[in-house]
């Protein structure tokens, strides 16, 4: 990898993103960027950790109509092994047999419609929402970046894109509001150590009775079962 190109290429990457006004513009700087990497689309999802079962999901895309109403009309968000949370962690993922070999349709189903090579990058926003920015190509053949340096730029725009949707306020970013005052903190943190109401009650020098009420209060404020599914979303989203 050349250095000197890459940095300057950082450079004018982070002064475009400096300039964007709206959030409509993202999608042309990318568009325009996957294809200086050589591909033809590109895609955007971001995806909110909680409520765990059914996740806040946005999607920026130049895939062509007819793959994204397909996308969308077989629920495809819920078995697109990008969005799993263990491929996350791996953070570059070139799509091959192997990542798909648990959804061989839905692999099919994406070469049909002109995506037969790919890359996914993972990345996280402050607020804790996973980004994953794709490209893909027609052609499974053709001139291609380095790994190190295609990974580098893919998260770079990644997090460029995260970075100045959260800075437009654009709703994608808007994280399920968890506001707690600083004794529901406390309570909180010491129910994710898994101590009981009464154990908090002494650590924290106050009744049980008090304990429970927050804990009952802050149930109702998330519409959480439980005490444990509420330490649970605070923890997904960084609180504790």
């Amino acid at each position: 990898m050349d250095a000197r190109n890459f940095f300057h290429w950082r450079q004018d990457a982070l002064a475009l993103f400096q300039s964007v006004t709206q959030a409509d513009e993202i999608n042309k700087i990318l568009q325009r960027q996957t294809q200086l990497l050589e591909f033809d689309y590109y895609s955007l999802c971001i995806r909110h950790p909680v409520p765990f079962t059914r996740p806040k999901t946005f999607l920026r895309s130049s895939y062509p109509q007819s793959w994204l109403d397909r996308y969308h009309a077989e629920n495809y968000f819920a078995i697109d092994p990008v969005l799993r949370p263990d491929n996350f962690i791996r953070g570059h993922l070139p799509w091959n047999d192997e990542l798909f070999s648990d959804t061989q349709l839905f692999w099919d189903a994406a070469r049909d419609h002109g995506l037969r090579r790919g890359i996914s990058q993972c990345v996280m926003a402050p607020n804790h929402a996973f980004g994953f920015y794709s490209v893909s190509r027609t052609t499974e053949k053709g001139k291609i970046l380095p790994d190190d340096e295609l990974a580098l730029r893919l998260q770079y725009l990644g997090e460029l894109s995260l970075m100045t949707l959260m800075r437009l306020h654009d709703p994608s970013m808007d994280a399920m509001p968890l506001k707690l005052s600083k004794r529901e903190r406390e309570i909180l943190q010491w129910t994710g150590e898994g101590k009981t109401s009464a154990e908090i009650a002494m650590i924290l020098s106050i009744s049980e009775n008090t304990v429970n009420f927050h804990q009952k209060n802050m149930q109702k404020k998330f519409n959480a079962p439980n005490k444990t599914q509420i330490a649970c979303y605070a923890a997904a989203v960084g609180i504790i």
